[in-house]
């Protein structure tokens, strides 16, 4: 039966920020990707004004996060982070050929924005997810052929940004949505919006690290990944994130790209062009 739509609004994000590894450059990380991931469907890649104009602001943006990542010695945004492997289970429904492309495993990687130091005020939390169909390599630091990465953080929309540390409930990892950054286009549907919204909220006792942990040890930290066709009020369900185990992973080799669209979720729109230049210089200076 198909699943039924959840609540509407008008949401976006500027998602969990990583520093991707290009070769060769982003735009065509993405199309090598998805092209080279047998029977998966691959939408055409736009490069229209709103690409064009993000790509100029990330480039005018890329020294000064150079800067601060040199100043950091670490990513800009998102320095420090919680690794886990979970899955990814479809759910049938309008929009459920999205689930069913990233079905499978998942490397997730929950992070604070802007403290190193475990602060849980004044800040905004992120999850990044690599998606891997099937068997495979093990998920570690190094992507492999016909993976997706998708990037999320609790931040409704790129003009709620500056507001976001002090909407966000900064204590609580598993009981906070989270929204992707921009649109995406996808076979069969078109442009689409993406968020993560919590199965539940469980009171746990101490630090946010110790009840991300609990809740991961416990089964219950899960999401149902949620889409919606751009300009439009209706949720629907897609897919459930559960994260199972947590893992050692050498984060500073890691590189989470949100131009690696091996499963056909390829990043559109102002805000992801903006990151190409912004990602690129922050990675340099690491």
């Amino acid at each position: 039966m198909p699943e039924a739509p959840v609540d509407g609004g008008a949401d976006g994000d500027l998602g969990a920020r990583d520093d991707h590894g290009a070769r060769g450059g982003p735009g065509a990380s993405a199309a090598i990707a998805a092209a080279d991931a047998p029977g998966r469907a691959m939408a055409p890649i736009p490069h229209g004004w709103r690409e064009r104009l993000g790509e100029l602001v990330g480039h005018l943006c890329a020294a000064p996060v150079y800067a601060i990542a040199r100043l950091r010695d670490a990513r800009m945004f998102h320095p420090e982070g919680h690794m886990f492997v979970g899955s990814a289970v479809a759910i049938p429904g309008p929009l459920g050929s999205i689930g069913a492309q990233l079905e499978g495993r998942v490397l997730a990687r929950c992070s604070a924005a802007l403290s190193r130091t475990g602060r849980e005020w004044l800040d905004v939390l992120g999850i990044a997810l690599r998606f891997r169909p099937g068997e495979g390599p093990p998920l570690d630091h190094r992507p492999a052929l016909g993976d997706q990465d998708l990037l999320f953080a609790t931040v409704p929309s790129p003009l709620a940004l500056l507001l976001s540390p002090f909407l966000t409930d900064a204590s609580d990892f598993v009981g906070s949505r989270y929204w992707a950054t921009a649109p995406f286009t996808v076979h069969e549907h078109g442009r689409v919006e993406l968020r993560l919204s919590p199965l539940s909220r469980a009171e746990l006792p101490g630090s946010r690290e110790h009840r991300l942990r609990h809740a991961v040890a416990a089964g219950c930290a899960a999401w149902w990944l949620e889409a919606r066709r751009t300009l439009t009020p209706t949720w629907y369900r897609v897919a459930r994130i559960e994260l199972e185990y947590p893992v050692e992973i050498d984060q500073r080799a890691l590189r989470f790209d949100p131009f690696r669209a091996g499963l056909g979720l390829v990043p559109v729109g102002f805000v992801h062009s903006l990151r190409r230049g912004v990602y690129a210089a922050s990675q340099r200076a690491r």
